[in-house]
């Protein structure tokens, strides 16, 4: 199985290992996201708008099917809604088993997604989802988290 070594050997931003099987990154290069790939990454999730500096390639980049590739766009704060992280646990779900790639441009969205699918949807604690998000790149976003673990949203 890939492992973390591969990612921050590369130079990836900010790349963790959260969970068994998942690298959560800030924004591979093209020449990263192949040298993953060569390494057994076989899933790639942005969380990237395609408008943002530096994405938006990818789509082209994975059309000829050598791997999975898919967008689902949080801006901020305001796109940490229950329905994106249902779509986002549902992209999850549908890398299986397979190595996979999460990543925004710092890992900050990576964390608070995580956190929330772990709260929301995993029945964690707000500290154990707390603790996956910053061990994923929680970082700007752990007040937002926290309000709507609050709210119980």
């Amino acid at each position: 199985m890939p492992s973390l070594a591969v990612a921050t050997e590369l130079g990836v931003r900010n790349a963790r290992m959260p969970l068994e099987g998942v690298v959560t990154a800030g924004q591979p290069t093209e020449e990263q996201l192949e040298a993953l790939r060569a390494a057994g990454f076989e899933n790639f999730i942005s969380l990237r708008p395609t408008a943002e500096d530096g994405a938006g390639w990818e789509e082209a980049h994975a059309s000829d099917g050598s791997y999975d590739f898919q967008r689902l766009p949080i801006s901020g704060g305001d796109d940490l809604t229950r329905a994106n992280v249902e779509a986002f646990a549902a992209a999850l779900e549908e890398s299986g088993d397979g190595p996979t790639v999460l990543y925004c441009a710092s890992s900050n969205r990576v964390g608070a997604m995580l956190a929330l699918k772990a709260f929301w949807l995993d029945g964690a604690s707000a500290e154990e989802a707390l603790a996956l998000g910053q061990a994923a790149g929680l970082t700007r976003l752990e007040g937002r988290v926290g309000e709507l673990m609050e709210e119980g949203r």
